[in-house]
């Protein structure tokens, strides 16, 4: 590809008082595109031993400790928020206020200041101060039942689908108010709630419930076929939609002269009155075929189809390789006996431009003698003075506690280049 590093945001400055992973996950997107971001965690609930290693969202943010409890605590945060473009949190909604740094306080003073507010519920309303994750955000939403077809509703994972999404609308809104700044020289006050982040995905299902009159969670798809079926090997699948009665027919075509797949199906109407037998059949085809090659093939006639991936099997997907979307990360120690691990950048690439480069997990008050010279020019003294104070918290050097076993896959270690060939065997 080639190129400079694309910095879309250099120059902009983000005090982001952060913890967990929704509001994090969107201000690692803009350390991506280029902004300083400042991590201002809890003195008392630093997680990045957990979430720097799990899923990345602390990673390219110099990191930052203040006591808030403290008077001076609280001057020096509020010189630091004065002093940047964009403050943000995902604290409960009426935490900052008491220290003195609600949008109110801090955009009285300057105007030209952005401000977003992440919660779980936003603001107002009588769930504004109610303590949220992402499970219980995601039940909240609607999400849960969705996935549950109309049984048990079911949980996605952590919850970390809607941590994820609701920061990168975190980073669309405030790229956006970035934009409207410069043509206005106003700042913005932003609330973002997370549960209408989810029930924003629930569009098909909220106009059939309106429409019916009760809440239809069954499958809202008016495609046959559509849906995963199994494939050869121990528990591995492919996904295939058939959207149009052409396809259909070079599906039959493909699949033989087999009871169901020809005959009397070649319109979507018949097809949806068949629509269980179509996928019984389906899957005693695809039980037969490997994923992979199955999915080039049905490709290969314009047929919607891809190969069901695991976790373990993403990184060696050809298409996502040929992107680069990966980067291993060094580590200052080794973590989970690893000098490295793979994390997932940016999913776009601007051509003529390289993305830029993730950096390690910054821990608890690590940066606090380097942003505290750079944004406010204060000498070595003064800082030495907060220390000794307990304005300012220092961690002192990242030891991961109670490290894993030692991985136990080596072919998949081998795959993310953690250990060598030569290692593995």
């Amino acid at each position: 590809m080639g190129g400079k590093v694309y910095k879309p945001l250099a120059g902009v400055k983000v005090l982001a008082f952060e913890i967990a992973c929704a509001l994090p996950a969107g201000t690692r997107t803009l350390a991506e595109l280029g902004a300083e971001v400042v991590r201002v965690p809890p003195p008392a609930r630093d997680v990045g031993n957990y979430i720097g290693v799990v899923d990345g969202v602390f990673l390219s943010k110099p990191c930052i400790s203040i006591d808030l409890t403290k008077a001076r605590g609280r001057a020096l945060a509020r010189q630091l928020a004065l002093e940047a473009d964009v403050v943000c949190d995902n604290f409960r909604s009426s935490v900052l206020g008491k220290y003195g740094l609600s949008p109110e306080e801090l955009r009285a003073e300057k105007p030209e200041l952005i401000v977003l507010k992440l919660s779980g519920y936003g603001v107002p309303g009588p769930w504004t101060d109610f303590a949220a994750f992402g499970p219980s955000v995601e039940a909240a939403g609607g999400m849960n039942r969705v996935m549950g077809g109309g049984g048990r509703p079911v949980g996605v994972g952590s919850g970390v689908f809607a941590d994820q999404l609701a920061g990168r609308y975190a980073a669309l809104a405030l790229i956006s108010a970035l934009r409207a700044r410069d043509h206005t020289g106003q700042g913005r006050t932003i609330d973002l709630s997370m549960v209408e982040c989810i029930s924003h995905l629930l569009g098909p299902f909220m106009v059939r419930a309106s429409k019916d009159g009760d809440a239809p969670w069954g499958d809202v798809s008016t495609h046959v076929p559509d849906g995963s079926y199994p494939c050869r090997g121990e528990d591995e699948w492919i996904a295939i939609t058939v959207k149009s009665d052409a396809e259909w027919r070079r599906l039959a075509t493909f699949i033989g002269d087999r009871q169901l797949m020809h005959r009397g199906l070649s319109t979507r109407a018949r097809r949806a009155e068949r629509c269980g037998e179509i996928d019984a059949a389906l899957a005693d085809w695809t039980r037969e075929q490997d994923k992979n090659e199955l999915a080039d093939a049905l490709q290969g006639l314009n047929i919607a189809a891809a190969p069901v991936r695991t976790v373990s099997d993403m990184y060696d997907d050809p298409q996502i390789r040929s992107r680069g979307a990966f980067q291993s990360v060094a580590h200052r120690s080794p973590v989970m006996g690893f000098e490295s691990h793979p994390h997932v950048r940016n999913p776009w690439r601007v051509r003529g431009r390289e993305r830029q480069r993730l950096t390690d997990f910054r821990y608890l008050g690590q940066d606090n003698e380097g942003v505290l010279k750079r944004w406010l020019g204060l000498s070595p003294e003064e800082i030495r003075a907060l220390k000794r104070d307990s304005v300012l918290v220092d961690a002192g050097t990242l030891e991961v506690q109670n490290p894993l076993p030692p991985f136990r896959d080596p072919e998949h270690a081998e795959k993310l280049a953690l250990v060598s060939a030569d290692d593995a065997r």
